[in-house]
């Protein structure tokens, strides 16, 4: 295996570990069989990329292509050198199509208003708890 695709596998080892951490069900495709790297429940079509240089506008015009128009889609990309200054900072970041943000968003934004209205705080003392 080239050391690219190495560090490839590398990078969708790592999004499938969070993803498993959130409890969300996914594995990786088979390369030769699939078109994007990881393959989501509710068919979210998922890239990882693991690069120094980051081409976001090609990489989004290849992913609408292989989503259909209605299929959320996210591209998760991580800093290729995390040795330097930039790659810890940068570290790993996600994605979206807008219109997916937005739902979301939505979805968050009820979550917290319905688990501050349960536990009788308000959404600022909840959100600021969730904050590092």
């Amino acid at each position: 295996m080239s050391k690219a695709k190495q560090k490839g596998t590398e990078g969708e080892n790592e999004i499938l570990a969070l993803l498993h951490e959130a409890g969300i069900e996914a594995h990786r495709t088979e390369a030769s069989k699939e078109s994007h790297d990881i393959w989501m429940k509710h068919e979210v079509i998922i890239e990882v990329k693991f690069r120094r240089a980051w081409h976001l506008f090609g990489w989004i015009r290849k992913i609408r292509q292989v989503a259909s128009s209605d299929s959320p889609w996210v591209i998760f990309a991580i800093h290729g050198d995390r040795r330097s200054k930039e790659g810890r900072e940068v570290g790993r970041v996600a994605v979206f199509d807008a219109d997916f943000a937005v739902e979301l968003l939505e979805l968050w934004s009820a979550w917290n208003d319905h688990t501050a209205e349960r536990h009788g705080v308000s959404n600022d003392d909840l959100i600021g708890g969730l904050q590092p």
